[in-house]
């Protein structure tokens, strides 16, 4: 039975909260809606431009309306400055590497849009090591619907196969629980909820530590 190891991207692998911060406070800037703080959107990272628009609305008291154009211009503005501080985590190219010379089956299953998923990943010389890369925008369907992770494995034509996904909030959880994986949970992502209670076999706050729980 082959081993596959699934990763998410924001609050994962990628510490990417302030370039997405400066994107999104821009548009609020250019439509005159006061910016909002880390504090209270970094918890949404990782879910897609409209969960972040509709929450910023939402702490401002607004409606939100044209949600298409709105994404649309978050889009264009994150296009220019989504490289700026975005970090990968401590570990997580020599974890990958590591992984990959095992020959262990990964695979990228994010929220992201798929553009940007594919431009981060080459950006930091990561995607080799990746069979199958999924962003929120691949599908018709996203975290923390299980389809996302279960639709990307397949992408590797394997029959028989024990998946461990690696995430860091709820919809990481429940797309692994739905879909019958294991659950690991980076403790340094951007949960706003106890990631403790949510059924991970194993939370951390360190990526090395995926070799010791594969025992590989």
């Amino acid at each position: 039975m082959d081993k596959v190891v699934a990763f998410d991207l924001d609050g994962t692998l990628l510490n990417s909260a302030d370039d997405l911060m400066l994107a999104l406070n821009t548009l609020l800037e250019e439509i005159g809606i006061r910016k909002v703080n880390k504090n209270e959107i970094s918890s949404l990272v990782g879910n897609g431009a409209l969960a972040m628009i509709e929450k910023a609305f939402e702490l401002n008291g607004k409606k939100i309306k044209e949600k298409t154009r709105l994404v649309k211009r978050f889009i264009e503005i994150y296009k220019n400055c989504f490289l700026k501080k975005t970090q990968l985590y401590p570990h997580a190219k020599n974890v990958l590497e590591d992984l990959y010379y095992k020959k262990i089956k990964m695979i990228l299953v994010s929220n992201k849009s798929e553009f940007f998923v594919h431009k981060i990943l080459e950006h930091f010389k990561i995607k080799v090591f990746f069979s199958a890369i999924s962003g929120g925008d691949t599908f018709k369907f996203k975290k923390p619907d299980s389809r996302h992770l279960t639709e990307t494995i397949k992408l590797l034509k394997i029959d028989k196969y024990n998946c461990t996904f690696i995430g860091d909030g709820i919809n990481d959880a429940i797309c692994a629980k739905n879909s019958s994986s294991n659950l690991i949970l980076m403790s340094y992502g951007y949960s706003k909820d106890d990631i403790n209670k949510m059924g991970a076999d194993l939370v951390t706050n360190d990526l090395r530590d995926i070799s010791k729980y594969l025992n590989i």
